[in-house]
């Protein structure tokens, strides 16, 4: 019931976007009075031709009337009907509309709709999947993301709605295709689909995701190889499941622990006092084993805050550096 109200929720801002033009004829055209006497498809029609307003009257009518029933089977027909026809105004309220009463979910109007040319429609048909989720939906979703592989047509699937609709529906088995969405668009919901689909694996894979942003470009104030939101989802995910040690990406962590972003940074350093009390030696090592400016800003970082815990790590850095400007920088510090 919540995914359905914040997806209709994100028809009604999509559609108060949509300028008159766009709407069609039909929209230079007063809207008509609804009344308890109109007829249900006349009223329908109004709501999906005038949408805002209009559109919440019609809703109000079919409820008092308890038409449901009847509304849902003339509003399958005419979005299947208007895939084509309707205007992105006409076809986006007439999905509001159906989303808006207690609908069954359709697998087979799902399949048309994000089989449709239209991207708009294939859009809606993801909505509709993360607004009525279920054993249904996540059928046909299944059935649509292999058609997808099999076809090597996954720009068709790798969108936005997409990824939410895989997280709603709590479809792990897609967590591949999803981490390929992650990769290929930088959109923010595929990180979130991540995290949520398999939290542990998650926490490799988004910092491989971070390993994309080149330590040149994090010391710089604009960011552009990765996504901003996707990286301090990334990030504030590995705080609750900490990525693999062992692996030799960790050091990514520090080239975001002196990032000129100060959320990331911020970010970064807390991920690594968790790291650090995890395993205190092996972090101190693999900050040794990185370039000097590396392990020079960041004592320059450390000793501008100063606390404990950073304390007692560069304590442990000092034991295993070995070049001479890193061994001086740590040598102003007194322990």
């Amino acid at each position: 019931m919540i995914a359905r109200i914040v997806i209709i929720g994100f028809l009604m801002t999509t559609s108060a976007c949509v300028t008159p033009t766009a709407q069609g004829s039909k929209s230079e055209k007063l809207a008509p009075e609804i009344s308890q006497s109109m007829p249900l498809e006349e009223a329908l029609t109004a709501g999906i031709d005038f949408g805002g307003v209009t559109g919440t009257k019609v809703r109000k009518l079919v409820t008092v009337r308890k038409q449901w029933p009847e509304a849902e089977k003339i509003l399958n027909k005419n979005i299947l009907a208007g895939m084509t026809d309707y205007s992105n105004a006409q076809i986006t309220n007439a999905m509001m509309l159906y989303l808006s009463g207690p609908v069954t979910p359709q697998g087979g109007m799902f399949k048309k709709m994000v089989a449709s040319e239209r991207a708009l429609v294939r859009q809606l048909g993801w909505q509709m999947a993360t607004a009525l989720p279920g054993k249904i939906m996540r059928t046909e979703m299944n059935a649509e993301i292999n058609r997808a592989l099999f076809d090597d047509d996954e720009e068709a699937i790798l969108i936005p709605a997409m990824a939410i609709a895989v997280q709603t529906n709590k479809m792990a088995s897609a967590y591949s295709v999803v981490r390929q969405g992650l990769l290929s668009t930088n959109h923010e919901s595929f990180a979130l689909a991540m995290a949520a689909l398999n939290p542990e694996k998650a926490s490799d894979d988004l910092l491989e995701y971070l390993s994309l942003c080149p330590p040149e470009e994090l010391r710089q104030m604009t960011i552009s190889s990765i996504n901003l939101f996707a990286a301090t989802i990334a990030l504030q995910h590995m705080m609750k499941y900490p990525p693999n040690q062992n692996q030799a990406l960790i050091e990514t962590i520090f080239y975001y622990s002196i990032s000129r972003n100060p959320g990331l940074s911020d970010l970064a350093l807390s991920l690594l006092e968790t790291l650090v009390a995890k395993n205190q030696a092996g972090m101190a090592m693999s900050l040794a084993r990185m370039p000097v400016w590396v392990q020079i800003a960041f004592i320059e970082g450390a000793r501008r805050n100063m606390t404990a815990s950073k304390r007692v790590f560069l304590s442990e850095l000092k034991k295993v550096v070995a070049q001479s400007e890193v061994v001086e920088e740590l040598g102003e510090i007194t322990f």
